[in-house]
């Protein structure tokens, strides 16, 4: 895998096979770059969006909307292709264009 500008890409010439200990080692240490942290349980838990125990954050507050039953049937198909759950998929939508420049 090549890193361009956190843009990761497959690179068959690098590919390596492992497997056991090696292979999870291997992994371990590629989750720990990209999240920036020394301990791979920790590496997991940022990858997947859960903040750091020392990372100050912003409160959080519950929005609450209401849409048609077609609607929430196909968030939940593009949720699942997207291995994410009903409210990261729509964070991470309402997130991308709330932050957009006006």
């Amino acid at each position: 895998m090549a890193n361009d500008d956190k843009v990761w890409r497959w690179d068959d010439a690098k590919a390596q096979a492992s497997s056991g200990a090696e292979a999870q080692a291997r992994m371990d240490a590629l989750l720990m770059k990209a999240a920036d942290t020394d301990d791979p349980d920790d590496a997991v838990s940022v990858l997947l969006g859960r903040p750091r125990v020392a990372e100050e954050r912003e409160e959080t507050v519950k929005i609450q909307v209401r849409v048609p039953r077609s609607w929430q049937e196909q968030i939940d198909r593009k949720a699942d292709g997207e291995r994410l759950s009903r409210s990261e998929y729509l964070r991470r939508i309402i997130g991308r264009d709330a932050l957009q420049p006006a």
